[in-house]
């Protein structure tokens, strides 16, 4: 903190570093101008429908592209607000009833340094030069869909939810190619209508966005102009041009079907015989209408799904682990609820953990403001664990501009029971990025609980390009239980209240933007008591290499009422523990061959000392291999009978790639807890676009002392292979 502070006083002293620098080269701190922003009124675009298509190959060589005007008034985010690119980007935009088609011509002054290393779709392509674009189908200020490409043509698709993150884990179908010319590269792209959801209007006005990374320059540029005030960046929906000109569009009622087969075999240490798998089952996807999709899975299978890593719990709550299945990342962002990965009226991943999923359906679209997420499934009885079926219904209302309300209903019920959850939220955005969110919901249980059932949060967010303030309070009632959802943290009042300074350096030569937090938080519980009290500290410091040093330090307080389990044989007891803890976290750019983060942290630890290492070193041999090597330990030291410990992970993630459409990745994983070698490895081959070939392996292998002979050192073997086939009619 004390290093980042004199380091921010000297930059903004000394004559060759300014704290922002506006493109007139007048010197200025960037704060939220009074004039009003007239991004929509003053960009726009219009499509051109053309007869034939054109061969998507990365090759500008159809006569159409030459007639259509391009884009070019790019304007930089980063690394100077509102500049001038330093490269010139072309894009035109054309459709026909099927498709709509960019043109990218990216010039490059050394297209010798162009960056491409990803051949691989898995999630996001951060690392290399890339496009993207951003289209807000309905026009509504608030959702939309990203469409992202490397110079290969490698593809990230993603959906937003009320201008908040993006939803990277979903894929869609569309085609790209990209290549490198002596002048930098040129990119081609095609997305079928059926892909997207729009309004049964004519003529359609859609909002768009485009983006360039320039990687090389760490050089970020948008079309229309997204300033740094507008914090959201390509998910600032209310700042997206139109894109106008889109009429007499396909509107079938689309089918897709999704047929999967799948075989293979396990076997685990618990179990004598070989458990074979033979199966198959089917997804379809209904278009009701243009906008108003119906989704139905039968037998479902998640063998594809990655498997999670190795985490472990020194806190006494839970852990986090995210959904990575398919069927439930689709316009997921519709029916989050709560805290996110807090505390979540509805959590996908409790569908399923206990038994698997025989079936059900899901409907999801948009009609005029009304946003409309509906889901139903049912698991199979196992043994002594009944099927459920699992129910969820959710709406959203656009009631004014970037103002949305909305509500939720869960329900779980089985022969033994229900557990139902109902709730309402209300999302208002203002000024530039502020927000004022609040939700409330209550849990009704055939159990009868005797505690508080209810949960509910008010936040408030002021923020702008140069400074963020805010303040919550969150409440969960000690049997507030939502069967659907998730709960990390139950019984308490929390009060937060958090400040931050971010000042650019925009005529530095290496130093980017200084980021000063600071974040105080109070927890007591529903009878009034103190539970946590911290106090935190952050300043990171970001250099124009796209390297950065952030440094830590907190002060905590926690009071158990009870005694905490930490590891088996380990209890803390109860009383009031004090710590402090001082850390660093040391990262490099992620483009280079070789690129890594290492954080360090050490301090008190419930009366005693805890020490943690933790490092991440990325080698990228090219576009065929990455090979990603973790660790983690900590060594604790606790005034407690067999106090001294230390817990260590480590990992290895191998990412291959033949092409774009034969890919391999893997996590292999040893933890000291469990002393047990775990792989997961999978390889997907898209053999046409939309349907897959995988192959999933996994073992768990006991690395540690085996002191029953007749106990197997390999914990776990399984071979699934599963074959998917998308047809659209």
């Amino acid at each position: 903190m004390i290093f980042s502070i004199v380091l921010a006083t000297v930059i903004t002293i000394h004559p060759n570093f300014l704290l922002a620098q506006s493109t007139d080269d007048t010197l200025a701190i960037r704060m939220n101008p009074t004039e009003k922003d007239c991004i929509e009124s003053c960009f726009s675009v219009k499509a051109v429908r053309i007869m034939i298509p054109p061969k998507i190959d990365g090759i500008l060589d159809e006569l159409f592209w030459n007639e259509i005007e391009p884009i070019t008034d790019f304007r930089q985010r980063i690394p100077v607000d509102g500049g001038n690119p330093t490269e010139k980007t072309e894009v035109r935009i054309a459709y026909d009833q099927d498709n709509l088609y960019f043109g990218f011509k990216l010039l490059d002054s050394e297209p010798d340094k162009i960056i491409r290393t990803i051949l691989q779709r898995e999630g996001k392509v951060p690392f290399d030069d890339r496009v993207a674009i951003g289209i807000d189908t309905f026009n509504d200020d608030r959702n939309g869909y990203v469409f992202g490409m490397n110079a290969y043509g490698t593809q990230e698709d993603g959906q937003f939810t009320d201008e908040g993150r993006v939803d990277w884990v979903w894929e869609s179908v569309y085609l790209s190619e990209g290549r490198i010319t002596d002048k930098g590269w040129e990119l081609e792209v095609a997305i079928p209508f059926t892909t997207i959801r729009f309004p049964r209007t004519e003529p359609i006005v859609m909002g768009l966005v485009l983006y360039r990374r320039i990687r090389r320059k760490n050089e970020d540029v948008f079309w229309p102009p997204m300033p740094q005030r507008f914090r959201a960046g390509m998910q600032q929906a209310s700042q997206y041009a139109d894109l106008v000109g889109l009429e007499n569009l396909r509107r079938s009622r689309n089918i897709e079907i999704k047929p999967f087969a799948i075989t293979g075999a396990q076997r685990s240490s618990e179990e004598s015989n070989v458990d074979f798998l033979r199966d198959f089952g089917a997804d379809v996807k209904y278009s009701l209408t243009s906008n108003l999709t119906l989704d139905l899975t039968w037998n479902t299978d998640f063998a594809q799904a990655d498997a999670d890593n190795a985490q472990v719990n020194l806190t006494r709550f839970s852990l986090f682990f995210p959904e990575k299945r398919e069927f439930f990342l689709e316009r997921s962002g519709l029916f989050t609820f709560g805290e996110r990965r807090q505390t979540e009226a509805f959590f996908s991943r409790q569908i399923g953990i206990d038994n698997d999923i025989l079936g059900g359906g899901r409907l999801t679209g948009q009609a005029g403001p009304l946003s409309i997420g509906i889901l139903n499934l049912q698991t199979r009885s196992d043994g002594d664990v009944l099927g459920t079926n699992n129910a969820v219904a959710r709406i959203r209302v656009d009631v004014l501009p970037r103002t949305t309300i909305g509500g939720i209903f869960t329900n779980l019920h089985s022969n033994s029971g229900h557990n139902r959850v109902g709730g309402g939220d209300i999302a208002i955005r203002f000024w530039n990025s502020s927000s004022l969110k609040i939700w409330g919901a209550k849990v009704w249980d055939s159990k009868h609980l005797s505690g508080s059932t209810f949960a509910g949060s008010t936040q408030l967010d002021i923020a702008n390009d140069l400074w963020q303030i805010g303040a919550s309070v969150v409440d969960v009632g000690d049997d507030y239980q939502p069967g659907l959802g998730l709960v990390i943290r139950r019984d308490m009042i929390r009060y937060r209240g958090k400040a931050g300074l971010t000042p650019r350096f925009e005529k530095s030569t290496w130093a980017r933007q200084l980021d000063l937090t600071t974040e105080g938080t109070y927890i007591e519980g529903q009878d009034g008591n103190e539970q946590t009290t911290e106090v935190k500290f952050d300043s990171k410091m970001m250099l124009r290499s796209d390297d950065y040093l952030t440094i830590q330090g907190n002060r905590k307080s926690e009071v158990l009422e009870q005694p905490f389990r930490i590891r088996p044989g380990l209890n803390i007891p109860t009383g009031r523990y004090e710590f402090s803890q001082f850390g660093a976290v040391l990262g490099t750019n992620r483009s280079r061959p070789i690129s890594g983060k290492f954080t360090f942290s050490s301090g008190s630890f419930f009366n005693g000392d805890r020490t943690q290492l933790k490092g991440e070193l990325r080698w990228s041999t090219g576009s065929h291999l990455v090979l990603i090597f973790t660790a983690d330990r900590n060594d604790i030291s606790l005034p407690v009978e067999n106090g001294d410990f230390s817990t260590t992970v480590l990992g290895l993630t191998p990412e291959i790639a033949i092409n774009r459409k034969l890919f391999a990745n893997g996590i292999i994983q040893y933890d000291s807890d469990s002393k047990k070698l775990q792989t997961n490895f999978r390889i997907n081959w898209i053999h046409t676009p939309g349907s897959d070939l995988f192959l999933v392996m996994n073992t768990g292998y006991l690395m540690g002392d085996n002191f029953d002979p007749h106990q197997e050192r390999w914990t776990q073997r399984a071979g699934v292979v599963k074959l998917t086939y998308l047809k659209r009619l």
